[in-house]
């Protein structure tokens, strides 16, 4: 009886002190995204005070339609600086949104997907504001 006890034991002190070998999870990739930003030209000319209408679209390659609530950025980059944001918008049932921005100095604008667990971020084109 003893030694059942002690081979007991010691078998439960070996499974404690056995390293554990941990399987990684499959790696779950996220779709690739597509941003599409349409402000009228590669670069545009804007009147200081007034609002530049863009539009933009999201989209996911065989996807219709994309998950509702997904936020798109306008970002602006002034010079050498980094890209800001100034904008915030949700896309709509089919994907895409249309909004009014305000500009007041020359820069390059794009939109800014940051991704979800199911899309990949993305980034549109760039486009180049003159502000006069």
């Amino acid at each position: 009886m003893i030694t059942k006890t002690v081979l007991a034991g010691l078998t439960a002190v070996g499974l404690l002190l056995s390293p554990v070998v941990a399987s990684a999870a499959p790696a779950v990739h996220a779709k690739p995204t597509t941003l599409e930003l349409d402000a009228g030209g590669a670069k545009v000319k804007l009147k200081k005070g007034n609002q530049l209408q863009i539009k933009g679209k999201l989209g996911a390659a065989g996807e219709r339609q994309l998950t509702l609530g997904l936020d798109v950025f306008a970002q602006i980059k002034v010079g050498a600086s980094t890209w800001t944001n100034i904008y915030t918008r949700s896309c709509t049932p089919n994907s895409t949104f249309t909004a009014k921005l305000t500009i007041d100095a020359s820069a390059d604008l794009r939109l800014y997907f940051p991704g979800t667990s199911v899309y990949a971020s993305s980034t549109s084109n760039i486009v180049g504001v003159v502000v006069i």
